[in-house]
């Protein structure tokens, strides 16, 4: 049963940063709005300047009966990072989550998590994440928690290798006491801003508990920053690299920190293979530059490569997307912008006939 908003005060803060996401708004928030004691859920959407019927759609289901409680907060565009950061700033939970404006929590998210939370079972609770396309079939699965390591763990450096080694930062795909974040924001400004914030909140965590449940699907569509590179999402990854060996101070967290900046590194010159044309020249330049300082920083050291490998990858990767894209246009597989879901039309529709008869 879902007890009412005054009855209990709520154990999570749930943080939507929503920009112009129309046709999937409306779902993502009945995927939180329709779980078992959805009462116990503070719901923070931060609408990013929307230019399109976003925030008519989040107004539409904050006026039907279970939506009343939604907290919507408008914003000029400042990027997610931003959205993010002042959702977090209003949120009075003790524990803290993410879900994406255009992606949805499983029917049973609440159900696994909130017993834990209960509890104060950890520090972060980690979890697995199906990927669906823009009409919300599944289509593929992101494994993060090996069936053979759930439960509780100490969150020391052997987890935290772990961490690096699986490398998924998104942050959506764990739940978080908010403490972890005093202190801590996304990095405004930037694309792959998870890489940077999500190392420094597991290297303050104690405890984890892992769940290799699906309680989350990310939505695979075109316009998302994961379907196109530039030397823009290269040097976000640059400069979290190297702000992440700036990390290394000769402390217990180095091998983590290094662990951290050879994955970021890696990613930064497979998403350099991916850009096109003349600018992948300049994506070069700023990976280059990356290597450069790194060398600077492991001709002081005794426990790092003097050296990192990568340019015969980046010309491997790029000879194999360079061909994948060729095949994709000729097949028409490309992704394309999403029409509006029944079920969200729906449930705006619906909403705008209750407001009509009040």
């Amino acid at each position: 049963m879902t007890r009412a908003r005054s009855d209990a005060p709520t154990l999570l803060s749930v943080i939507i940063p929503a920009y112009n996401v129309e046709h999937y708004i409306a779902d993502s928030l009945e995927s939180a709005l329709s779980q078992p004691r959805s009462g116990e859920l503070e719901i923070i959407v931060i609408d990013d300047g929307s230019t399109d019927r976003t925030l008519d759609r989040i107004r539409a289901v904050q006026r039907t009966q279970r939506g009343a409680h939604i907290r919507v907060i408008h914003q000029e565009n400042r990027g997610v990072s931003a959205a993010r950061n002042r959702a977090i700033e209003h949120a009075s939970s003790p524990y803290i989550g993410f879900l994406d404006a255009d992606d949805v929590w499983s029917a049973d998210f609440t159900a696994k998590i909130l017993p834990l939370l209960d509890t104060s079972a950890a520090d972060i609770i980690e979890f697995n994440v199906g990927i669906i396309n823009s009409q919300g079939k599944a289509i593929d699965h992101v494994r993060l928690i090996d069936p053979a390591t759930v439960g509780p763990r100490p969150c020391d450096l052997f987890a935290l290798l772990d961490f690096a080694r699986v490398y998924q930062v998104f942050p959506a795909a764990r739940v978080y006491k908010r403490e972890l974040w005093d202190g801590i924001r996304f990095p405004a400004g930037r694309v792959y801003e998870d890489a940077s914030a999500i190392p420094l909140v597991y290297a303050r965590a104690k405890t984890l508990h892992r769940l290799a449940d699906e309680l989350y699907s990310y939505r695979r569509r075109a316009g998302s920053i994961t379907t196109r590179a530039t030397p823009y999402t290269v040097t976000s990854l640059a400069t979290c690299a190297e702000e992440t060996l700036a990390r290394c101070n000769g402390g217990p967290h180095d091998p983590f920190w290094l662990a951290m900046f050879q994955k970021v590194f890696a990613y930064a010159c497979f998403q350099a293979a991916r850009v096109d044309g003349e600018a992948f020249e300049e994506s070069m330049r700023i990976v280059e530059a990356t290597a450069a300082r790194y060398r600077l920083f492991a001709s002081h050291r005794t426990d790092t490569p003097r050296d990192l490998r990568f340019h015969k990858s980046i010309v491997a990767d790029r000879r194999w997307f360079q061909t994948k894209r060729i095949v994709k246009r000729a097949l028409g597989m490309e992704l394309r912008a999403p029409v509006a879901t029944a079920r969200a039309l729906a449930a705006s529709d619906l909403a705008g006939n209750t407001a009509a008869h009040q």
